[in-house]
This record gives C-alpha cells, structure tokens and sequence, in this order.
C-alpha cells in the first residue's frame, strides 16, 4: 500500500483544484492516471460519485 499527498488537493472539500471537480484518484487528468492501478476502477468511482450527488438533489 502507498501512501500519496496531492499538491492539487482541497482537502477540506475533496476538490481537485487542477482538474476543478471532485477528486478521484486515477481519473482522466490527475497526476495519478495510467500511472497506478486501482482495486476499483475511476472510472466505476466517478458513475457512483455522480449517481450520489443525483440521489441528494
């Protein structure tokens, strides 16, 4: 397991201020993508991150 400290992280909302939208590690644009494999594709993290956000509204 490796530990990561994004310098593009808002951490008090969970924001990439790079791509300027909801951090997931992994997705298309972050320092991280294509370089890591994950247990739960990004991709798979983005639909249910979205779907959360529908299910708040």
């Amino acid at each position: 397991m490796n530990s990561f400290s994004c310098p593009h992280l808002n951490i008090k909302d969970n924001f990439c201020l790079r791509l300027k939208t909801d951090c997931v590690p992994g997705r298309k644009g972050c320092v991280l993508h294509n370089r890591f494999e994950f247990a739960i594709p990004a991709e798979e993290r983005i639909k249910e991150l979205e779907k959360r956000k529908r299910q708040k509204k």
